[in-house]
């Protein structure tokens, strides 16, 4: 059995046995391996400690049980092996960046942030993704003010988004773009302020600030900013493989914090299609340091 074989198998375990005690020590035994060998095998092909792989998969469960269920929160809490509601809540915050109350309250899952940070169980193709399909690495770059208009939906529902990308596209004539960026598209994600919901916005650049904004469409200025910026080849099916490298592997052993501004997907003649394989975009993180 090769390592990525090895790790599959146990991940699988892991989705089994999400709940039990000692799940750490149980994996590594299913293996077959030292705990020693086997957390160094794990941790190179999944880039997590097995520990921590666990953590954020329990995580991810509570938070689909705070929205579906009416369970109680120290009820969920204890079920994913928490000692208490009280560092369950820690934890839960760390990683989504709200309590679970808050979460609880918000009015659909699927058009937040949580999308980008939840932890997913890796499969072969996200362990392949992973692997050869992502910078690991980002450029850091500084950018000036970029004049964006375009058109704008609450959430990031995939079907709603390519119904916003094709009727942008068709007025896109209505538009007074910047000279030589008419192969280049932008999709900017940015909070609105109610609990942890997003605008998304598909959008191109404008000649200058003063630029015509048509009838249904919005302006969005973005200032001058630093960005990690990271590059994703294969179909958007897995793009969420690289949002959740980004947010949860690089981000915390970065030094960096993620500042305020949007974040941006920047497309251009790279980019193939959303099933093509060989489609490559960049992914634009804001970025500063924490002093």
């Amino acid at each position: 059995m090769n390592y990525k074989d090895l790790v599959i198998k146990a991940i699988t375990y892991i989705e089994d046995h999400l709940t039990d005690e000692r799940l750490s020590t149980k994996v590594m035994e299913a293996a077959g391996y030292s705990q020693y060998h086997f957390h160094r095998i794990f941790l190179s092909v999944t880039r997590n400690s097995v520990s921590e792989y666990i953590r954020k998969r329990r995580l991810t469960q509570a938070a689909y049980d705070l929205f579906y269920s009416n369970q109680r929160i120290i009820d969920i809490a204890i079920l994913y092996r928490f000692e208490s509601q009280e560092s369950f809540a820690r934890a839960f915050g760390k990683m989504f960046s709200i309590s679970p109350g808050q979460f609880r309250k918000q009015r659909d899952m699927k058009d937040t942030l949580f999308r980008a940070m939840e932890k997913l169980p890796l499969d072969e193709v996200g362990l392949q993704h992973l692997s050869k399909s992502v910078s690991l690495v980002p450029a850091i770059v500084c950018l000036n003010k970029m004049h964006l208009v375009g058109m704008s939906i609450p959430g990031v529902n995939s079907d709603e988004v390519g119904k916003l990308w094709r009727s942008f596209r068709q007025r896109l004539f209505e538009i007074e773009r910047k000279p030589d960026t008419e192969d280049i598209f932008y999709a900017v994600i940015e909070l609105t302020g109610r609990q942890w919901e997003v605008t998304y916005i598909a959008c191109v650049e404008v000649a200058s600030e003063e630029s015509v904004v048509p009838l249904g469409m919005v302006a969005k200025l973005l200032p001058v900013v630093t960005y990690a910026v990271f590059t994703h080849k294969g179909t958007l099916s897995r793009l969420n493989d690289t949002f959740q490298y980004i947010y949860e592997i690089w981000l915390p052993q970065s030094g960096s914090i993620r500042t305020n501004w949007p974040e941006f997907v920047r497309y251009d003649h790279r980019y193939l299609g959303p099933m093509n394989e060989d489609s490559v975009l960049d992914i634009y993180i804001p970025v500063g340091s924490p002093y």
